[in-house]
């Protein structure tokens, strides 16, 4: 018959063997060991999460492209409109101002995917691709919050509709796909992710006049994708843009709507927004 034996913990096993448990030191040892590679770690899965995220977010602004190219093709070569303001109509794009209140067109998919609201919808039909996967506000609506429906924002200078001066006297405004030509269209953007707390109509307004030590952020993009964000071409492609001036990333101050046309003096990223945006009109 083989003998037994007790363990420190009182454990009988078979005589000659013991099974010693973990001491409190050796833990320790291994939950700090844990917490260190879990803290390499998580920066890893930050950085991937985002790539992933810059992704699904491209991908949504081509199928907003792809139905702003169809409309063209079907209307004539004319673009779908753009104008700013809160009056939905069915000559632009979209319709709705996305606020911090609760107002319901935070949350109205009609204004994204109806004709007689927005002329790319019967293109897209869904809504789902309007919003930035990276993009986490809500709004709150008889207690409950709700992700806002709308992400990105239209250049101002492709077909703008509106009634108000945006310089047009002075920059194109691009009427036709063909008109496209200066900047060319793989250089001159369409849409683009835009801050939650500067996004309210569906126009992105670039100021083109005021130029170098005189630049103005009058809209600012968003920096979903750590500091950068999507924006898509005229051409199809799209890329992740990384801001160069933090006057372009403020911070972030929760339901609270930012100050917008603020003096920013040779701003880099302004620079680059309005190379790409349109051009001056020759000089009669």
């Amino acid at each position: 018959m083989i003998g037994t034996a007790k363990n420190s913990f009182g454990h009988v096993g078979p005589a000659g063997r013991t099974r010693g448990g973990f001491t409190l030191l050796e833990l320790l040892l291994v939950v700090a060991v844990v917490a260190i590679l879990f803290s390499l770690l998580l920066p890893a899965l930050s950085a991937s999460k985002r790539r992933v995220q810059s992704v699904v977010c491209l991908n949504n602004l081509k199928h907003v492209h792809l139905a702003w190219t169809m409309y063209a093709q079907d209307n004539g070569d004319v673009l779908p409109g753009v104008a700013g303001g809160s009056f939905p109509g069915s000559d632009r794009w979209v319709s709705g101002w996305l606020a911090m209140n609760g107002s319901s067109d935070n949350t109205n998919t009609v204004y994204l995917t109806d004709r007689e609201f927005s002329q790319i919808g019967p293109y897209l039909r869904s809504a789902a691709p309007y919003r930035c996967p990276a993009d986490r506000s809500t709004v709150r609506i008889s207690g409950r919050d709700y992700p806002r429906v709308r992400s990105i924002s239209m250049n101002c200078w492709m077909n703008y509709v509106g009634s108000g001066d945006i310089g047009q006297d002075r920059y194109r405004i691009f009427r036709r796909l063909t008109d496209i030509v200066d900047p060319p269209v793989d250089k001159a953007w369409v849409f683009i992710d835009e801050r939650e707390d500067s996004i309210n109509d569906g126009m992105f307004q670039t100021n083109l006049k005021d130029r170098r030590s005189a630049s103005k952020i009058v809209d600012y993009p968003a920096a979903y994708h750590g500091g950068a964000a999507g924006i898509m071409f005229a051409d199809g492609h799209g890329e992740t843009k990384r801001w160069r001036d933090r006057r372009t990333m403020p911070q972030l101050h929760a339901n609270q709507i930012i100050q917008l046309g603020v003096h920013s003096p040779d701003n880099p990223d302004v620079a680059w927004l309005q190379e790409r945006s349109s051009s001056p009109l020759p000089i009669e």
